[in-house]
């Protein structure tokens, strides 16, 4: 975003920014990229709009065009509330694109939740901003404007970056992990199928000029219909058998649509679902640590008994007076 240049361009964007959020005369001037020698400009400003009527002060000293009247039930409030906070919590990364729409959000909301969204959107001001916020607005720009992301991708499976250039099908928000990922085919793999590529891998990202479109028989919820997460693949067979301590969790827990859930005579709780590949539920698996056991399949069940047994070693090292010492 650029800074307004005239008198009318700096009214207009402060207006588009107090309908949003709640600012000081400084903070306006810094949201604008206004020079500091302009803060006298903007109280000027300010001060005709609040004589128009335009904006209101608040007793902080902050300034804001007066909300709107409700434009959602109570539900529905929620339901743009919850959006907000989801999208809070998948940004680890500063970037003023976000910060605008969790703010039109927050406009949105009635006040009990749009003070809790406000204060969250002063939290989310004061993160970091590195390379990740710029990959995610190349990303966003590939898919939207159907252009060839070039980029460079470090994948876990090897020691040194891959060139890549993707033909971005459509982005998704891992819903056990909130990271962002990009399904697509990558044009310097070869062959037609789509894959899963994750946005904090991607480096030195850029556009290309040429336009790319998207197969009009693709269907991207088919595409993720038995993926644990994100990650695609055969159809796996899964049963776990949980212990009867943590009946009520497993029964609170989300798994996939196919999902059996019976509780058996001996109170352990059998869970029987399918899911395209089994590598994501390793670490979810280690997470109930002795309250669950895999019956299959075999490779998950091996995957999972070697993750124990090296937990095991590390703090039988620290019971034995052994702990590492970790630079």
């Amino acid at each position: 975003m650029s800074a307004p240049a005239t008198k009318a361009q700096r009214v207009r964007a402060l207006l588009e920014l107090l309908a949003r959020a709640e600012c000081s005369p400084r903070e306006i001037t810094q949201r604008l990229q206004l020079p500091a020698n302009k803060l006298r400009s903007v109280q000027r400003d300010l001060g005709e709009l609040l004589n128009e009527g335009e904006i209101e002060r608040l007793h902080s000293g902050k300034y804001r065009v007066p909300p709107r009247g409700a434009l959602f039930n109570a539900v529905e409030a929620l339901a743009v509330y919850s959006a907000a906070r989801m999208l809070y919590h998948h940004a680890s990364e500063y970037n003023e694109h976000y910060l605008s729409a969790l703010e039109k959000l927050t406009t949105q909301l009635p006040p009990p939740a749009r003070r809790v969204a406000m204060l969250a959107n002063e939290a989310y001001r004061k993160r970091p901003n590195a390379t990740t916020s710029r990959t995610f607005e190349m990303v966003a720009q590939a898919w939207l404007q159907g252009r060839v992301l070039k980029c460079d991708y470090q994948s876990l499976s090897k020691k040194t970056p891959s060139k890549m250039e993707l033909v971005i099908y459509f982005i998704e928000l891992g819903a056990r992990n909130r990271e962002s990922y990009a399904i697509g085919v990558n044009r310097l793999k070869g062959g037609a199928d789509p894959f899963v590529y994750r946005l904090s891998r991607m480096k030195n990202a850029a556009l290309l000029d040429e336009e790319c479109h998207i197969p009009e028989d693709f269907h991207p919820l088919k595409f993720l219909s038995n993926a644990w997460g994100v990650m695609t693949g055969q159809p796996t067979r899964v049963e776990l058998h949980f212990t009867p301590e943590v009946k009520d969790r497993v029964a609170e827990t989300h798994f996939t649509p196919d999902a059996q859930v019976r509780v058996l005579n001996s109170g352990h709780t059998r869970v029987v679902f399918t899911v395209g590949g089994w590598l994501e539920l390793v670490h979810w698996v280690l997470g109930w640590g002795g309250e669950v056991e895999v019956i299959e399949p075999e490779e998950l069940r091996q995957a999972v008994t070697q993750g124990h047994q090296r937990g095991a070693g590390v703090y039988a090292e620290v019971q034995q007076g052994q702990r590492r010492n970790h630079p």
